[in-house]
This record gives structure tokens, C-alpha cells and sequence, in this order.
């Protein structure tokens, strides 16, 4: 599997842009190593994505797949922006993603998308659902210990999904934001599976944690013996360092804007 990532709060290398949002190209293969899937896995929140995709030679137009985490702005912001260039993709999202977005109750943080161009191509999804030979969409986090509670108010977030990866008879978890909570997500699909964690990529929303969360954290993703961690976004680029520090034993990595991953 490939992972290049197309949107990101930080970047490093010259010509390659940043904005506060994510935006994630994967391509996952064939045993003839051939390309099976193309997906685009949200967009961020405007076109940063786009105008980084052609200075990374990522062809935006083949993407098969559009995946869209939850229906805040900075993930899913850019979505009209891509369907102007690819017209064949389907867009796979919740339908409570849709619903009116607020932050503490004031500032508007959804996003609106273009009806009339996603006429056709859009699928809600209510279950667990194979796009692709080896990549699956999980809508249902139950919480089982930590959510993020940064967003106080009546919002459970029940719009947010996340991606895992099977290769190798292992699993890849790929999550935006993790508003329910990264070790909810991760056992979900530990649990479903029942195989070994390879790689658990995405935003953990721990920007604001308090030390004892990150702690709990940083211990539970342990316990599955993860060969790496790619942190971005939501995560916090400070908390970079401690993470690195509770895991010693783990491959943890800051995922950039720009970073090409190769799993």
C-alpha cells in the first residue's frame, strides 16, 4: 500500500503547501503489483490538496474512491473542488455528515457541499462496507474508554468513519480525526479482524489533551504492538515528542504534508 499525503498542518519541503486539515491519496495493490484501488480519503478544506497532488504526481482524476471522515470543514471542505476534476469517482460518506456543524454551539465548521454535483455518486453508509479488494469502511465507533471532549455540547459526532487496510494478514487503521476516540477505533477493528496492527495512521484530536489522556493513550495503542504510528493533524505537531517518548518500542513518525508512506 501506498499513502501520500496531500493536506496537513505542517510541511517541509519546498513548494509543497499546508492548511489546518487533512487530506490522505492511497493505492493499494494487486499480488501482480498492479494497482487494485485508488483512493482519496478527505480532502481537506480547500484545494491545497489538488495543488499539491500535481507537484507529488498524484493524478487525482483516477482516484476510484472518495472517502470522507466526518462533515467538518477541514476535511471535507474540498470535496466540490475535486468533483470538478474527477467524474467518476464514487464519495462515500455518512449521511450525518451532512447535518449542520458547530463548534461550542457558535462558529459554522461544516461544510456545503454541491448537490448537483454529487448527484449520482454519493453513497451513505450504515455498515461496515468493502471498497476495493482489501480497504473497508468502518461507520460505527462504539466508546469504549476515551473520546475527545474538546468540542463541548450535543455533538457525539456520530458522522465520523475511518479506514482499515488488510495486507500481509495484517491491519492498517487510517483515521481523520478520531473525535470518538483513537483506541475506540483501533479496537473496533482489532476486534472485527482479529489481526495484528501494522500501522495506525491519522489526527487523534489530543491537541488539548491533558498529559493523563495522552499517558492512557499512548499506553493502550501499545498493548497492540504496532510497528508504527504516523501522528498528524488533529494530534497536535508539540505532542509529536511526547508520543515518541511513551512509545520507545514503536515507530512513530510526524505524517507531514507531502510525505510519501510505503507499508
Amino acid at each position: 500500500m501506498k499513502i501520500v499525503t496531500l493536506s496537513e498542518n505542517y510541511a517541509k519541503d519546498k513548494g509543497i503547501l499546508a492548511e489546518h486539515g487533512l487530506s490522505l491519496y492511497l493505492e493499494t495493490f494487486n499480488s501482480d503489483g498492479t494497482i487494485n484501488h485508488r483512493i482519496l480519503f478527505d480532502t481537506g478544506q480547500c484545494d491545497v490538496f489538488i495543488k499539491n497532488a500535481q507537484k507529488l504526481g498524484v493524478d487525482l482524476s483516477n482516484v476510484d474512491s472518495v472517502v470522507i471522515s466526518h462533515g467538518h470543514y477541514d476535511h471535507a471542505g474540498g470535496l466540490n473542488n475535486f468533483l470538478k476534476i474527477n467524474k467518476k469517482a464514487k464519495i462515500y460518506m455518512k449521511m450525518e455528515a451532512l447535518a449542520p456543524k458547530f463548534h461550542k454551539g457558535n462558529s459554522f465548521i461544516g461544510f456545503e457541499p454541491d448537490m448537483s454535483l454529487l448527484s449520482g455518486r454519493i453513497e451513505f453508509i450504515d455498515e461496515i462496507t468493502n471498497i476495493g479488494e482489501s480497504t473497508f469502511i468502518f461507520p460505527d465507533i462504539k466508546i469504549f474508554n476515551e473520546i475527545d471532549t474538546s468540542f463541548f455540547g450535543d455533538d457525539t459526532f456520530d458522522d465520523e468513519l475511518f479506514l482499515t487496510v488488510i495486507e500481509n494478514s495484517e491491519i492498517t487503521i487510517l483515521s481523520s480525526c478520531s473525535h470518538r476516540g483513537i483506541t475506540n477505533i483501533v479496537k473496533a477493528a482489532y476486534d472485527f479482524f482479529g489481526l495484528p496492527v501494522n500501522s495506525i495512521i491519522g489526527g487523534f484530536h489530543t491537541r488539548d489533551a491533558s498529559m493523563e489522556r495522552i499517558g492512557f493513550i499512548a499506553d493502550n495503542l501499545k498493548s497492540y504492538s504496532p510497528g508504527s504510528i504516523g501522528i498528524c493533524h488533529c494530534t497536535g505537531l508539540e505532542l509529536f515528542s511526547v508520543f515518541k517518548e511513551k512509545m520507545p518500542d514503536t515507530r512513530v513518525y510526524y505524517n507531514y504534508s507531502g510525505k510519501k508512506t510505503i507499508i
